[in-house]
């Protein structure tokens, strides 16, 4: 999670410079300031960001026709059951599908400078960290930008309620070390080089709340903020093949990401083709084979086999959210819900009548109702639209 909204002054170049003889916070603070954005971020359109708050949805959901794009209020919910729990360290239990047991062994210091050592303190914390402004509050969190004092780094601080904390079990030098399941996802998928999730630098267990430090590419903005109307085909392409890659390859490590959507993209904007990156893992857990009982995530955009059934599994769940994505860029307006969908269905699509047959094709082939006919993560990568 990172910023939901952002104030003009802040992505725009103000000719402002830093101020002799301040501190390492006052100085990036100051800094910060000049960088340049190339999109307008104030739009015109008031919309709703979705919640993703905790709640329950009936199966076989109906929800209004006609939806139109309103401000979401960004929160994430568990519904229809318990959220899957991940046990890492041991063999998977026989005859438990809700439990994932893989082991991990990790030395405190990982290779993308992100710490597993979390016996800090609050004052740790302000000894190593100013935080500034905040950017967007959740389900499971707020988000506030800050700076690493030592070097000015842009850093985003995640506060989560000690509550709302799911943990799993970690070897970590030999000892078995419960960790939030957060952790791990973030860990697991920022660990290649020029990955597209964020990165975890740095996490503080407090007595009250968990304090994740993540990098904050500047200048970014969220796919959501970024979106003035439909974006052109070519821009939304560009940013599919990115997600599409960075989807397989975090499964590829085991990441369930779960809540892919406009708000949880971030575009960092400093060059003339934005780099898409993943952000909030709050909603996800480890791939297994088979269905998962619970969703957690954005009810608007659960896979249709979830409310029909109430199970749904990895791989056809993200296609199917990056098929609500890239309908949701291209109309512009517009807010995508599984439940229309089932009643409108290939209305949906054949709104869409600016874009290409190509782009057309990908989009039913990601929003087939049948998980087993839908598209596969590497089919979509394959498909004729992003040759």
């Amino acid at each position: 999670m990172v910023a939901k909204t952002m104030k003009k002054n802040d992505s725009e170049n103000n000719g402002s410079t830093p101020k002799p003889n301040n501190s390492p916070g006052e100085d990036c603070m100051v800094t910060r300031n000049k960088r340049k954005a190339s999109i307008n971020l104030e739009s015109p359109r008031k919309r709703l960001k979705r919640a993703c708050k905790r709640s329950e949805v009936p199966v076989e959901a109906k929800g209004p026709r006609g939806t139109k794009r309103k401000q979401k209020t960004g929160n994430t919910d568990t519904i229809t059951g318990e959220p899957t729990k991940v046990s890492v360290g041991a063999e998977e239990e026989a005859g438990g599908p809700r439990t994932i047991r893989r082991e991990n062994s990790l030395s405190p210091s990982t290779s993308n400078g992100s710490t597993l050592d979390s016996l800090r303190t609050s004052s740790d914390f302000d000894a190593e960290y100013r935080q500034l402004r905040k950017l967007g509050e959740g389900g499971f969190g707020s988000v506030y930008a800050g700076i690493r004092k030592r070097d000015c780094l842009p850093v985003a601080i995640k506060h989560i309620p000690k509550a709302d904390v799911e943990h799993c079990s970690m070897i970590i030098n030999g000892k078995k070390t419960s960790v939030p399941t957060e952790v791990l996802l973030m860990l697991r998928a920022a660990g290649a080089p020029r990955s597209a999730a964020v990165s975890l630098l740095d996490w503080f267990n407090l007595d009250q709340e968990v304090l994740l430090v993540m990098e904050r590419p500047v200048p970014s903005v969220d796919l959501y903020n970024y979106m003035n109307g439909p974006l052109e085909e070519d821009k939304a392409k560009n940013i599919m093949i990115q997600l599409v890659e960075a989807a397989i390859k975090m499964h590829n490590v085991g990441v369930f990401h779960r809540d892919i959507k406009t708000e949880n993209v971030l575009l960092e904007t400093g060059s003339d083709v934005p780099r898409v990156r993943i952000i909030d893992f709050g909603c996800g857990c480890l791939v297994k084979k088979g269905p998962y009982p619970g969703f957690s995530g954005t009810s608007a955009y659960a896979p249709p086999e979830f409310f029909k059934q109430g199970r749904y599994e990895a791989g056809p769940t993200t296609v199917w959210q990056l098929g609500t994505l890239l309908y949701e860029v291209l109309d512009g307006y517009k807010q995508f819900t599984t439940a229309e969908f089932l009643h409108t269905k290939t209305a949906f699509i054949s709104e869409l009548l600016e874009v290409s047959k190509e782009c057309q094709d990908l989009l039913e082939k990601c929003l087939v109702e049948n998980p087993k006919e839908r598209a596969t993560l590497e089919e979509m990568q394959q498909h004729p639209w992003f040759q």
